[in-house]
């Protein structure tokens, strides 16, 4: 649980060796190339023959394809490019026939309440046309007050009626206070004629794309083929290059170095390896364990550190799943939870991203078990004290004192960790004193007030605790300031940097009392389990027979509902006290993700 450290590598060769070396850097996969040379973005519509987008796109459409073939390994005689050309003219195809369909379809609705007609010509009926109105009932009056021309109501329904007007000419447009329905020349056995064409002709369509998915495979490969030229197109567009020589950089693991130093050898080309600048700021690579990497993946979504920083994803992968638990707060919602994450196991497996939040999920639906046990909800539901599950049933959420002193005192520790990890990171400067002061008030603050709430002996109110938060302040008084001094006009800001360090007391307030939602979203989600629950058994008892439909229906949809919410509501408040409380006091960097520049294709 550690960000990686890099050392940044410059290679100095020939221009006539700079594709060799180039693909040499790609093949070798570790290096974060450096632009040392500014390039024109291409247009965003502007595709090149290495640009993979035409095929990301043919790959998607057979993806999402429901029914596959088997897949093909090998090519025979057909070109990358035909099959790109091939399933992006399906998908056209398709939509194009999926967009006739939906119009016919449309068209039917709309014709079907006059009826299925055919127009007589024009010369049947004297030069007389139809013209049709769909008007409400209430506008109906409109017809007997300002209508002089023949008319009928061929149909009507609980909403309308249809009018039929007669005409040789078009009715004003401001006749009625109903635009006219334009029901086309076609007749409805004729548009259902052409629906059933459209659907065969969709699937025949749909057959194609299906035949073409086995070709992802070779689909996915043309992908990794276009990426690696077009990674390597960009590569050639930030060296700096001169008459005979060019220059390449980039960031190096130093893990890595020894495998950089026999690739230098083996080619015509200098380098030097070196440690990076203060005034250079190096990607950040996270290297975590596997089981506890999906704390990087909840992190990253909101922010990553910066290189000289710290790696919080285990503190994060530990906390979010505490606070996850906290917020759901129902152990069966949290069984539901983890047999999601078993039943999608091999869809998730299926890269590296999805391994690491799978094992958070399993990580957070335990945690959640337990604390859902721990509090007694089981789809809202309490088990009576006398059985095994009552028996475990140890914290009371109804207790909102204690429950709210839980939730202050988790926030605490929280923020008090997050100071405690930025002074270990600042022990060679006297700046560790700022956070270690920081510490100590908090200590300070939550003991006096447990103090006065008589949860703690009166020595904690009466002297340990102003004693915590006199020294904690005056060590943040005097060190939260890293201005040098060598003047009074120095001396005079340190000061004044010093009160205005006070300021944030405010901030570290607000942030332990932010964490009062993991109760406040907790209790809300029982309270809402236990609602439903009581409704629905109301309805059970008052509709005897038919109320069991009703009672089921009623919990279903309450639940799924319920869990919906408090997933929602776990994720965004349980990461949020996480990258905003607790970052605001542990990271003073943000970062950007270290992108190696490697081959894709197998």
């Amino acid at each position: 649980m550690s960000i990686k450290t890099l050392k940044k590598i410059t290679l100095y060769g020939l221009s006539s060796e700079k594709e060799t070396i180039l693909s040499g850097l790609q093949s070798m996969g570790c290096l974060h190339l450096i632009p040392l040379t500014e390039t024109a973005a291409a247009a965003e519509d502007e595709f090149s023959d290495s640009d993979p987008r035409a095929a990301k796109e043919a790959y998607n459409h057979l993806k999402s394809c429901p029914i596959k073939r088997r897949t093909a390994h090998y090519m025979n005689t057909m070109e990358s490019d035909e099959i790109v050309t091939k399933v992006l003219a399906n998908k056209n195809q398709l939509r194009n026939a999926s967009d006739a369909r939906d119009n016919l379809i449309k068209r039917i609705q709309d014709v079907r309440p006059w009826g299925d007609f055919s127009f007589p010509e024009l010369n049947q009926l004297d030069g007389i046309r139809l013209w049709f109105y769909v008007m409400s009932h209430s506008s109906m009056v409109a017809l007997d007050d300002s209508i002089d021309m023949p008319w009928e109501v061929v149909h009507h329904d609980n909403k309308s009626c249809y009018v039929v007007l007669l005409s040789k000419t078009e009715p004003d447009i401001n006749l009625l206070p109903v635009k006219r329905s334009h029901v086309g020349v076609d007749s409805l056995t004729s548009l259902e004629y052409q629906l059933e064409e459209a659907e065969m002709k969709v699937e025949d369509i749909q057959s194609e794309r299906e035949s073409l998915t086995r070709w992802l495979y070779i689909l996915s490969q043309i992908i990794a083929h276009k990426e690696d030229a077009h990674s390597l197109e960009d590569a050639r567009c930030i060296t700096h290059d001169d008459d005979q020589f060019f220059l390449a950089s980039g960031w190096l693991p130093v893990d890595e170095e020894e495998r950089a130093r026999h690739f230098v050898a083996s080619l015509t080309v200098a380098a030097t390896i070196e440690e990076p600048t203060q005034e250079e700021r190096p990607p950040t690579l996270l290297d975590n364990p596997a089981f506890v990497a999906g704390g990087t993946e909840a992190m990253v979504f909101y922010q990553l550190p910066g290189y000289r920083t710290w790696d919080p994803s285990t503190v994060v992968f530990f906390s979010f799943s505490l606070f996850f638990a906290m917020i759901m707060n129902d152990a069966a919602y949290c069984v539901i939870l983890g047999g999601l994450a078993v039943l999608f196991r091999k869809k998730l497996g299926a890269s590296e991203t999805g391994i690491r939040i799978r094992n958070l999920v399993y990580f957070m639906s335990g945690v959640g078990v337990l604390w859902g046990i721990s509090t007694g909800s089981y789809f809202g539901y309490t088990p009576d004290k006398e059985s095994f599950f009552g028996s475990l049933h140890i914290i009371d959420m109804n207790n909102y004192s204690a429950m709210m002193k839980l939730s202050i005192i988790i926030g605490a520790v929280h923020i008090i960790m997050a100071n405690l990890i930025t002074a270990w990171n600042n022990r060679t400067r006297l700046y560790v004193l700022a956070p270690l002061g920081w510490t100590l008030a908090i200590i300070g603050g939550v003991t006096l007030w447990l103090g006065i709430t008589g949860d703690l002996a009166p020595v904690w109110k009466q002297t340990t605790g102003p004693v915590l938060i006199v020294v904690g302040t005056g060590l943040i008084f005097l060190f939260n300031s890293t201005r040098r001094i060598s003047s009074a006009k120095d001396l005079l800001l340190r000061i004044v940097d010093g009160l205005y360090a006070f300021y944030n007391i405010f901030d570290v307030f607000g942030d332990i009392l932010s964490y009062m939602r993991l109760f406040a979203l907790g209790l809300a989600g029982l309270s809402l389990a236990v609602t439903f629950n009581t409704l629905a058994f109301q309805v059970l008892h008052s509709m005897p027979g038919i109320g069991v439909l009703f009672c089921a229906l009623i919990l279903i949809t309450g639940h799924l509902l319920n869990i919906c919410i408090a997933l929602m509501s776990g994720v965004v408040h349980g990461l949020r006290l996480n990258v905003i409380e607790f970052f605001k006091w542990s990271l003073t960097e943000e970062g950007y993700p270290f992108k190696p520049f490697k081959k894709q294709k197998d």
